[in-house]
């Protein structure tokens, strides 16, 4: 696990370090200071730049770029996709350069966890996409990615074109996994799972062990699940936007239930339990991590959380605005001593203000104020 990460020009964290960090770690502070940006460095660490990690990560906030063909010199060829990059660089200048390094907490390194990733934009004179790409005599900006893996240091191009706007023309090429670790961070994000997530998701547990994982969890919002299953005709039948492609069966109800009846709750939960699932062994992230849960399932959530994360060593960091959703937290902490901090996270300050497991249970305790 990371004991501590520090991160250098990153969207609105100039500098900015979080230190004594446990298996849960619940990040809270105002609107726009920087909790989202941090579970976005974290899964840029993770996942060792990957460049399709840097598509996602800019599509979720819908940083797309708003190029001028003629101006800003798009390639030629189909239409395309174009995210403005340059909001991921400290003051949007992407003459500067992102650092986010970690310790880990034990002598051992386990592999995929990386401890450094350092990103920078760098023209070149030759197109890093193929030769139908680069016509123009023009320079290139490509995305130079170096990251470290205990003693193993690494470097990559990435594969997308930049102009020097900051543009990047995609959507990437499917990735390519690097060093393993991309697939050990799973972030579950603020807006709604589309189905096609869902059922995609869902099919790898389905008559697996984890399948009563994700059964348990949903009996957190509504104990009467008896069972869900994924329906195939799910691209036809739902919108992209709504909940959907899954049914539940509870007991008493004759009929099947679309998850869509059940609020929005349930399918966060979904969402969450999914989440979990796939992650063994490496980090989950979740922006907003009380959406649509009520105060009075947050204590279940937590000790749903807890125990799946020690029994399958993942490393949770999670944001909230809520104080339900901390005093929740501590709950859980004083009673099954888990390993849980709160960072309280103010860019402005330069680093987190961290509360230990014990001072969160004495927060509570004392209805003082942590956010």
């Amino acid at each position: 696990m990371y004991s501590s990460i520090r991160i250098q020009g990153y969207r609105g964290l100039d500098t900015f370090r979080l230190e004594g960090l446990g298996r849960l770690n619940l990040l809270v502070g105002p609107n726009n200071s920087g909790k989202t940006s941090i579970l976005e460095c974290i899964e840029l660490l993770r996942s060792a730049g990957e460049s399709h990690v840097l598509w996602s990560i800019a599509g979720r906030r819908g940083e797309w770029g708003l190029a001028n063909e003629e101006h800003d010199r798009v390639p030629p060829g189909p239409r395309r996709e174009i995210l403005d990059v340059s909001h991921l660089f400290a003051n949007r200048e992407l003459n500067g350069t992102i650092e986010i390094e970690a310790d880990l907490g034990t002598d051992d390194h386990p592999a995929g966890w990386n401890d450094k990733v350092t990103m920078w934009v760098e023209a070149t004179s030759s197109s890093p996409n193929d030769e139908s790409e680069a016509e123009d005599s023009g320079e290139n900006f490509v995305l130079r990615v170096e990251w470290s893996e205990g003693a193993d240091v690494k470097a990559f191009v990435t594969e997308n074109r930049f102009t020097e706007d900051g543009f990047l023309f995609g959507p990437p090429r499917p990735a390519r996994t690097r060093n393993g670790s991309s697939r050990g961070v799973q972030f579950v994000r603020t807006s709604r799972m589309t189905p096609r997530d869902v059922v995609r998701a869902f099919s790898k547990f389905v008559l697996t062990p984890r399948h009563e994982i994700i059964r348990q969890a949903l009996r957190i919002v509504e104990p009467k699940v008896e069972d869900l299953a994924p329906i195939a005709d799910y691209r036809t039948r739902f919108s992209r936007e709504a909940p959907g492609g899954v049914v539940l069966r509870l007991s008493g109800v004759e009929d099947r239930v679309p998850i869509g009846s059940m609020g929005d709750g349930m399918w966060h939960m979904l969402g969450l339990a999914l989440s979990i699932a796939d992650a063994d062994g490496g980090v989950l992230l979740i922006d907003e991590i009380d959406t649509g849960l009520h105060y009075s399932v947050m204590e279940a959530m937590w000790r749903m959380l807890s125990k799946a994360a020690s029994a399958r060593s993942i490393q949770v960091f999670a944001t909230t605005h809520s104080r339900d959703c901390y005093e929740s937290l501590a709950a859980v902490a004083q009673g099954d001593g888990v390993d849980v901090t709160i960072q309280r996270i103010d860019s402005s300050r330069g680093e987190a203000v961290t509360f230990s497991r014990e001072a969160i249970v004495a927060a509570a305790e004392r209805n003082i104020e942590v956010r």
